[in-house]
């Protein structure tokens, strides 16, 4: 099987994924840990660590991933089948750490092979490298966290939590921003010269806000954890906003209103990362105990990722199903594919941030 042959495999199965996990998520059918692995661990992780394989080779100036490149996404899916398994019968521990060591080991694999290609590349690497780096480190610290669970007892809750925040704002956030900077401009077949300063300037403080709310979300400091866990959050969430905010500032300063159109893959982008802010805001909002959790996890599903996986796989699937020099075929595909991008992808913000608020 070739790489492009899974990839539009995997966004198929992640979108169904998510769609299934934010009825379930809603309607509550299903213990909660349920539909939140069948979204993150079975949908988003194999298809993040297979774009990943395919755009390393792009940044590193390299050649096409070949079976390199499929063995952490088929890892991670195998693991995320585990934990689903595990969730919706059991609960096994065993099968839980099985499923985390998996999806540890396709993350320290893809990590250490794309190391590889940028130690024997030639000039500089792309700065987005440097994000999905970030972003494997965060995912195999939520999966330590997972690790550490039925060795630590007493701190299963505050792990937990840790391995909820740094999948979601870690490794799935730190993905999504460090590749948005440069889908966007490429869905609008524009250029944002900018975007290389803002890889580079801006990931310390995605990095220290991701790493801050999810060591606040999680700690159980016995007198002081009231006063110290909201204030690291809230300065984590003030740290990661400002990144959100600048790449939105910028993308509309450049793009303006092709940013609003009721079609294309752009809006559907755009409507993505206004759901990761607005996620952010009311998630501070939660820290202080405005608004419940629970519904959180459904809004973060609805609002941010099913925006961005079907307006990326909107754009990138033509691609993917025939690789090579684009032309009227895929012209033609990604036009159908994108038709009302715009307005799905408001729509499913506005649903997202309602469920949340609700």
């Amino acid at each position: 099987m070739s790489h492009p042959t899974l990839l539009p495999l995997l966004a198929i199965a992640a979108l169904l994924s998510l769609a299934t996990a934010g009825v379930l998520l809603i309607t509550g059918q299903a213990v909660p840990q349920l539909p939140a692995h069948l979204a993150f661990a079975l949908g988003v992780m194999p298809l993040i660590l297979a774009a990943m394989s395919y755009f390393v080779p792009v940044l590193t100036r390299s050649g096409a991933a070949g079976v390199a490149g499929l063995w952490p996404p088929l890892l991670a899916w195998t693991g995320g089948a585990l934990a689903v398994f595990s969730f919706a019968s059991d609960f096994s521990p065993m099968l839980l750490s099985l499923a985390a060591a998996l999806g540890g080991f396709a993350a320290l694999s893809l990590g250490a092979w794309s190391l590889d290609r940028a130690r024997h590349m030639f000039g500089p690497r792309h700065r987005g490298l440097d994000w999905y780096l970030a972003a494997l480190g965060f995912l195999l610290l939520a999966l330590l966290a997972v690790l550490l669970m039925p060795l630590f007892p007493a701190q299963r809750n505050a792990l937990r939590l840790f391995h909820l925040h740094a999948n979601l704002l870690g490794f799935v956030g730190l993905t999504a921003l460090g590749t948005l900077q440069v889908l966007l401009p490429t869905c609008l077949g524009q250029v944002d010269r900018d975007a290389a300063l803002r890889l580079r300037r801006d990931l310390k403080w995605a990095v220290a806000g991701a790493l801050l709310i999810a060591v606040g979300a999680s700690s159980s400091l016995p007198a002081s954890a009231s006063v110290v866990a909201p204030a690291l959050a809230l300065l984590g969430t003030g740290l990661y906003g400002a990144v959100v905010l600048r790449m939105l500032h910028a993308w509309y300063s450049r793009f303006g209103r092709d940013l609003l159109l009721l079609h294309g893959a752009a809006p559907s982008l755009t409507a993505a990362t206004l759901g990761l802010l607005g996620m952010l805001a009311l998630g501070a909002a939660h820290g202080v105990g405005w608004l419940p959790a629970r519904p959180a996890v459904a809004g973060f599903v609805v609002a941010f990722l099913l925006p961005l996986v079907s307006g990326a796989a909107a754009h990138l699937l033509p691609v993917w199903l025939r690789p090579g020099v684009q032309g009227p075929w895929h012209q033609a595909l990604r036009g159908k594919l994108c038709r009302w991008g715009g307005a799905r992808g408001l729509l499913l913000l506005l649903i997202g941030l309602l469920i949340t608020l609700v």
